[in-house]
């Protein structure tokens, strides 16, 4: 009898299964990782909320999971390893990818196959391959962030100039004049830029015709175009123009010099216009101004052409392990369409697309958009991402700062950059 009361039960639950898993495929909770930033841009601001019609249509309660650029990384790894997974969908930095991490997430090809998203065409092929490692896609790009030139008009009136520069060379000439102390005593560095890693430096190195670590995983900032450009950030330290302090500066810091006037030239993303103009902090509202960042002539062989300006790319993944995949494609599909592409740029997004450049709605906001929408085809990653990309960075600053210091000529310091992050890239 025991034995035949088991059996019906067993039956019972075997029936009722396929009843229980429309429920459990449903959950009401729809766990997102990712930096406040994304949060932002996709429910706040004068765009309004972008998951609002997902979340109605669905019946999900997003709840997001949010931290720091690098524990953000952290936590989804740590998550994503699990053997039963609570992370329905994530956002992914591309420095912090890499072969090696790709296994833990879903090819996003078979979803786009099956289900497309709208227009996809429009979005760069290269934004695209900062998420394919070995043929495998496992984000699909939602932003970007990419630099451009930045000046106080206000500071070169005082100085004379009113050209602004169309060669490196002439950037160059400019940080040394707009060096210089004001009439009430204040000091103005010609040039700022953040060292807490290689991004800002990126640009002057390509503006030279260097790089860092190359898309197939190469070192080459040793050779003569990337020495060069060392050579010049330490002897504008030795001088002046780069800020006496800035080998402690990080975005914040650069960001707040340029407030308050104590630097008068940087490359930033081109977004951070805002924060420079804002009238609530910054004692030159208005007067601050963007353009592209020229290469230089000498390398060029013309004025006007574009260095590979410095940019990163956030992109929208599902964990291997996420407790329904297509949930999480569906969440990911309407969160890149055209309209919420938009949406999210006019609440302070980098839009993916092309086209939102064209939308009043985003010119409006982003008096750039020209600039920006010129900037991207030749776009550049600081460098591919791989499991060491993050130590690999620290020793190349470590060496820099050797460099401008004067505890190392800049050759010696790359020789020896080399030498310690050759054996960290992938084979």
């Amino acid at each position: 009898m025991a034995t035949h009361r088991r059996t019906l039960l067993a039956a019972t639950a075997a029936l009722a299964a396929p009843l229980l898993r429309p429920a459990l495929a449903q959950p009401r909770r729809f766990v997102i990782i990712s930096h406040a930033v994304h949060r932002n841009v996709l429910t706040t601001g004068p765009g309004g909320d972008s998951t609002a019609e997902w979340r109605r249509r669905t019946g999900m309660d997003i709840e997001w999971l949010t931290f720091g650029v690098e524990a953000v990384h952290e936590r989804l790894y740590r998550e994503a390893q699990l053997s039963q997974g609570g992370v329905n969908a994530c956002f992914m930095l591309e420095r912090y990818g890499g072969p090696h991490i790709a296994p833990l997430f879903e090819d996003l090809q078979p979803y786009q196959q099956a289900e497309p998203i709208e227009n996809p065409d429009e979005i760069s092929p290269s934004m695209v391959a900062a998420h394919t490692y070995r043929g495998r896609q496992v984000g699909l790009p939602f932003r970007h962030a990419t630099h451009g030139f930045f000046t106080n008009k206000a500071l070169m009136r005082e100085r004379g100039v009113e050209q602004m520069p169309e060669s490196f060379e002439e950037i160059i000439a400019l940080a040394e004049r707009m060096t210089f102390f004001r009439p009430d005593g204040s000091r103005v560095a010609g040039y700022t830029l953040s060292m807490d890693d290689p991004s800002a430096l990126m640009d002057v190195i390509r503006a030279h015709g260097g790089d860092f670590i190359t898309r197939d995983y190469r070192f080459v900032a040793d050779q003569p175009q990337a020495v060069a450009a060392l050579v010049l950030l330490r002897d504008w330290y030795r001088r002046g123009v780069l800020p006496r302090n800035v080998m402690t500066f990080k975005t914040e810091e650069v960001i707040t010099a340029m407030q308050q006037g104590r630097a008068a030239l940087t490359n930033q993303p081109f977004g951070r216009i805002v924060n420079y103009n804002d009238r609530r902090a910054s004692r030159f509202p208005g007067e601050i101004t963007v353009a592209n960042i020229p290469m230089m002539q000498s390398v060029a062989g013309q004025k006007g052409a574009l260095v590979p300006a410095k940019t990163s790319v956030w992109a929208m993944g599902i964990p291997r392990n996420a407790p329904d995949k297509r949930l999480a494609w569906s969440f990911i599909r309407e969160m890149s369409s055209v309209e919420n592409t938009i949406r999210a740029a006019v609440n302070g997004n980098g839009p993916v697309r092309m086209s939102a450049y064209d939308d009043p709605r985003v010119r409006e906001l982003a008096p750039y958009a020209d600039l920006e929408r010129r900037a991207l085809p030749t776009a550049a990653l600081t460098l591919p991402g791989f499991e060491q990309a993050g130590r690999a960075m620290d020793i190349f600053m470590e060496e820099v700062q050797r460099a401008m210091l004067g505890q190392s000529e800049p050759q010696a310091a790359m020789r020896a950059a080399k030498g310690r992050i050759e054996p960290l890239l992938p084979s």
